[in-house]
Order: C-alpha cells, then sequence, then structure tokens
C-alpha cells in the first residue's frame, strides 16, 4: 500500500463531496443524513470558497485512487461551528472512504495533518464527535480531550 499525500484544492468536486457526506456520523436507529444536507450553510461553511487564510487540507492517495481526505477552518465566536473553541483553533473534519476505514489510511492521513498545522504554528485544533461513534475513542488514543459535551456530540481538542 503506497500513500501520497495532496493540499486539499478544490472542495467542489464529487469525491470530496461524497467523503463530506461520509464524515456525519448515523447514530443507530437514526436515519441517515440526506446527501442534499451538505448544501445546507449550516454544512456548506466547511467547504465553500476553500483556500481561506487558516484553511488546511489534504486528500490522500492510495495507490494513486484518491481514498480520503482531512481538513480544517478556522471559524468566530459568532459564527462558531460545531466542534468551536476560539477563532484561532481550527476544527478539522476527516473521511477515509467506506470500506477502508480500519486500515491505517485515516491515521496516517492524520499524522501527515497534524505535523503541517505543527509547521504551521497552530497550538490546537478541535473537532466535534458523536458520543457513539467509536471514532471518539480514535481521537483519545491519539490524545484529544473532551472540553464540552451536551449528551450526544463532544468538542474535542488536541493541544500540538
Amino acid at each position: 500500500m503506497t500513500l501520497t499525500f495532496h493540499p486539499l484544492e478544490n472542495t467542489n468536486t464529487a469525491f470530496f463531496h461524497e467523503l463530506f457526506h461520509s464524515s456525519f456520523y448515523t447514530p443507530p436507529g437514526e436515519p441517515p443524513l440526506p446527501f442534499d444536507a451538505i448544501r445546507s450553510p449550516e454544512l456548506r461553511r466547511y467547504y465553500e470558497y476553500w483556500g481561506k487564510a487558516g484553511d488546511l487540507g489534504f486528500i490522500v492517495q492510495q495507490d494513486g485512487e484518491e481514498v480520503g481526505a482531512i481538513w480544517s477552518r478556522k471559524f468566530t465566536r459568532e459564527s462558531p461551528g460545531y466542534g468551536f473553541v476560539a477563532h484561532d483553533v481550527a476544527e478539522l473534519g476527516i473521511a477515509i472512504k467506506r470500506g477502508l476505514r480500519g486500515a491505517g489510511v485515516g491515521q496516517k492521513l492524520m499524522d501527515h495533518f497534524l505535523d503541517a498545522m505543527r509547521q504551521r504554528g497552530d497550538k490546537q485544533v478541535s473537532l466535534s464527535v458523536h458520543g457513539d461513534n467509536h471514532a471518539a475513542q480514535w481521537y483519545q488514543r491519539m490524545g484529544f480531550r473532551t472540553v464540552a459535551f451536551d449528551g450526544k456530540k463532544m468538542t474535542m481538542v488536541l493541544d500540538l
């Protein structure tokens, strides 16, 4: 398995939209998020007009095929993201194609991303994850700590 990482330059692609949609966890017994929901203003703000100051992201390819992405954006207190903690802390999202999850691709992508954040000078990164999502345990193993929990969703932060 050969992995290569490329800067995320365009979020207006079918591949990115499919990954972005797949990044939303569906708790057991609930219907999945409709695909068109990613076009709502609430969710579009995570990827629309990509390339703003503070945006950082990568596409990962396995043997030349795009298989995942990681992205982050900074938000404001006036217009916070789901995992908002401060205006100078980027909130990340990550998704790996179904069928390839659990094979180590996500960990390598996350490591690459966190290294780039450190090189950029970021001190922290945040995220929002549903408490029932097994990914929450993965984030905890990486050193993310829970800073808010509303009974369903956790806001987690990693000191870089």
